[in-house]
């Protein structure tokens, strides 16, 4: 069968091996509160880079004004819902879009997807290709759900449509080998909540060391974001606090924090 990813190779093997490997499920939807992320990092004008995940961070960041946004991440998939996202918002109404998402997480081929065919003359070619070559598995079926407050509001969604015409720039790679892709620096480099699974300290701090090439000076890397501070924030924030270049701000709501690291020479 011919891939629309040369790369993309699956097997019952590696399909099961991991939560988080190269060919694992997609997040349906974000978890995290990115209208809290957008207000402290201030995107307008900015040139990001960001993890894909649930194709929500980099959406959110289109809409709250960035020059311009790639994207990367460990698993293909990502990629994928990241396309399906794109080009619904081009194509479907907010209640539509709503019940799309809805439908994901349990979907294992597009029979399953109300309105799929909608997307069909604006989405990435390659994406709809391995969508049809997957049937039978559920490649969006990373977590537990959706959180329906980080759902757009119907001003945030009519933003959404009226920026968002093109597929995103995606990078398939962890984060540890993310630089060896890389070739400009970014303002904001957006990491969600990857190293809340590195258990290693250097392996932090000599991740941040690799990107530090690609942040511009006064940029600011968003280490780590959660609803309290736990151990994890503690352990990133001794891991950056050994890179010579950067300075650690924590910044805090009623419901949640985050952590960022900004470039100082």
């Amino acid at each position: 069968m011919a891939r629309a990813n040369k790369k993309l190779k699956v097997s019952d093997v590696n399909w099961h091996s991991t939560n988080f490997g190269p060919y694992a499920p997609a997040y349906v939807s974000t978890n995290e509160d990115w209208r809290f992320a957008m207000q402290k990092l201030q995107p307008m004008g900015k040139s990001v880079l960001t993890v894909a995940a649930s194709g929500d961070q980099p959406i959110a960041f289109i809409v709250n004004g960035a020059r311009d946004v790639d994207t990367f991440d460990t698993t293909y998939f990502a990629k994928v819902i990241m396309d399906v996202k794109t080009a619904a918002l081009q194509t479907m109404n907010r209640g539509q879009y709503e019940n799309m998402i809805g439908e994901l997480r349990k979907a294992t081929s597009s029979d399953d997807i109300s309105d799929y065919d909608k997307i069909k003359s604006v989405c990435a070619r390659d994406t709809l290709n391995v969508i049809r070559q997957m049937k039978g598995c559920r490649i969006f079926a990373q977590g537990t759900g959706i959180r329906k407050e980080y759902l757009p509001t119907d001003n945030e969604y009519n933003v959404a449509k009226s920026v968002v015409k093109k597929p995103i720039k995606f990078m398939w790679s962890d984060l540890e080998n993310l630089y060896t892709q890389l070739n400009k620096k970014y303002d904001v480099i957006y990491l969600s909540n990857i190293f809340e699974y590195f258990h290693n300290s250097k392996k932090i701090t000599d991740t941040l060391n690799s990107l530090y090439p690609f942040l511009n000076e006064n940029g600011n890397v968003m280490l780590f974001t959660s609803w309290v501070h736990t151990n994890v924030s503690e352990q990133i924030v001794d891991a950056a606090a050994q890179c010579e270049w950067g300075r650690v701000k924590s910044h805090e709501t009623n419901n949640a924090v985050m952590l960022t690291m900004t470039r100082m020479r």
